[in-house]
């Protein structure tokens, strides 16, 4: 919902397809960006920057343990169904989203997904998503 919206959009900016003013992708800035490079121009209708591009975003869910296999959690999705188990073993490979600066432009839509191991290892074209909440001022 972040990059999507809630109009369903096909990039965090709308359906507009990429180029090197919206995100980086498809290798034309040879290595990640800051965040803010592309907040003016393909932030997310929530603020959002770099939703689609620079790295793939490690996401919690589960693809499962065959990285040739189509991913065995499939739509609708079910919070129950074991996606989501935080204590997966480490050869279990995971759900990354949102293309990186070395992928093609197709990679770069919201509902972009591949798969890594958390085991394996990490890539300058792998990163994650931090996320802070504001404590209440008392």
């Amino acid at each position: 919902k972040a990059a999507r919206g809630t109009d369903g959009r096909a990039y965090p900016w709308g359906n507009k397809a990429p180029d090197e003013t919206l995100c980086n992708i498809n290798n034309h800035q040879r290595g990640t960006t800051s965040v803010d490079k592309y907040l003016s121009t393909g932030a997310s209708p929530y603020g959002c920057a770099d939703m689609a591009g620079n790295v793939w975003e490690w996401t919690r869910s589960l693809w499962g343990q065959d990285r040739s296999k189509a991913i065995i959690f499939g739509y609708p999705y079910r919070v129950d169904d074991g996606r989501e188990n935080v204590n997966a073993e480490g050869d279990v490979y995971r759900v990354v989203r949102g293309g990186s600066w070395a992928h093609p432009l197709v990679d770069a839509r919201c509902a972009a997904r591949l798969r890594y191991r958390p085991d394996n290892g990490f890539d300058d074209y792998l990163g994650f998503r931090v996320v802070v909440v504001a404590a209440p001022v008392l």
